[in-house]
């Protein structure tokens, strides 16, 4: 598959998919944040999740949807799938991600997206306070982190794909964001 025809696969994923699950949940009291595991080879979406952290605080986007990829009685073997995220995953859900399997891995936000645009912090301050970096290393040992958003700015096809992102960026920035705090970072502050 094309690399452009891959992107707006992943994009149309995003917005048919994952856009709305996310729209819904947030009605709910969730997160924005939410995956899917594509198909390497049509881009088909095997499951998509999106953040559950009302019913479980450790429900994200992420971990929902490993868990309802799991449950499957018959599923294809992470290794062969691509996981499609909406954000970078915080070292959670970056370590769950590891752990279950999975070899290639897109996100549409960034760190600086998920702090800057939607103010929220707690995923970026527990990698700088417990482990001392910015966040997941592209690339590791145990999977190859790609950014949606960079390599539709460098597509041939940049124009129409920057179309479909512009639209599921301005879907995105007007749901709600609710911020985890650490309940210490008042009193460090203070």
């Amino acid at each position: 598959m094309h690399d452009s025809e891959k992107l707006q696969k992943m994009l149309e994923v995003i917005r048919d998919e994952m856009l709305p699950l996310a729209e819904c949940q947030v009605s709910k009291g969730n997160n924005i944040f939410g995956g899917a595991i594509l198909r390497t080879d049509t881009l088909t979406s095997v499951m998509v999740g999106s953040d559950n952290s009302a019913e479980n605080p450790l429900f994200h986007g992420v971990v929902d949807t490993l868990n309802r990829f799991f449950k499957l009685p018959v599923r294809p073997d992470p290794g062969e799938l691509i996981f499609l995220a909406t954000h970078d995953p915080c070292p959670m859900c970056a370590a769950a991600l590891a752990l279950a399997g999975f070899k290639e891995l897109w996100v549409l936000f960034g760190y600086k997206d998920i702090e800057d645009t939607f103010g929220v912090q707690a995923g970026a301050q527990v990698y700088r306070e417990v482990f001392g970096v910015e966040g997941t290393r592209p690339e590791n040992a145990f999977f190859t982190k790609h950014s949606l958003k960079k390599a539709v700015a460098t597509s041939p096809d940049k124009e129409a794909l920057g179309e479909l992102l512009d639209e599921i960026e301005k879907r995105y920035e007007t749901l709600g964001v609710k911020d985890t705090d650490n309940p210490r970072s008042e009193e460090r502050a203070g």
